[in-house]
């Protein structure tokens, strides 16, 4: 495969993973799943991640909706073959339960690190790296002290 081949699979390859985050992402429309996701989709990391297009709409839905307004906004790409990386920046405002934690009202960020492979057009591996612990964190330290004043205001 020559340069001007590698370079079409590369930036084809980028299309695919911009219009994840673009439409199904931060447009909510995650009927696209299965254009851009492998039946075989596997999300690695820490814990169980999703997997298939379905494993990945129920993951996306939980977050819509603790984050309704949830954004990621891709700061640099980088493709070579069959992996992009990705740096994004991501930001809601917690208006929904999740991991427990009730909503609080909090505007939150968070960065992730994001590595993909691609197969014909399509997401077949996902690995990831955030900083969403901290965020979880202060969420709990915000929810707690929200409880706190409201005990005191029912008292």
């Amino acid at each position: 495969m020559g340069m001007t081949a590698d370079h079409a699979i590369s930036a084809s390859n980028k299309a695919v993973v911009e219009r994840l985050v673009r439409d199904i992402v931060n447009g909510g429309q995650i009927d696209l799943l299965d254009e851009v996701l492998a039946d075989g989709f596997v999300a690695h990391g820490v814990g169980t991640g999703p997997s298939g297009p379905d494993g990945m709409r129920r993951l996306i839905t939980t977050w819509r909706t603790a984050f309704p307004d949830w954004q990621d906004n891709i700061d640099e790409m980088v493709a070579e073959g069959d992996l992009v990386v990705l740096k994004i920046s991501a930001q809601g405002t917690h208006e929904g339960p999740l991991l427990g934690i009730e909503p609080t009202g909090e505007a939150v960020q968070w960065g992730m690190i994001e590595m993909v492979r691609l197969a014909d057009g399509k997401i077949t591996e996902q690995w990831g790296y955030s900083d969403f612990a901290e965020v979880v964190r202060h969420l709990r330290k915000v929810a707690a002290s929200q409880s706190e004043q409201q005990s005191e205001l029912e008292a």
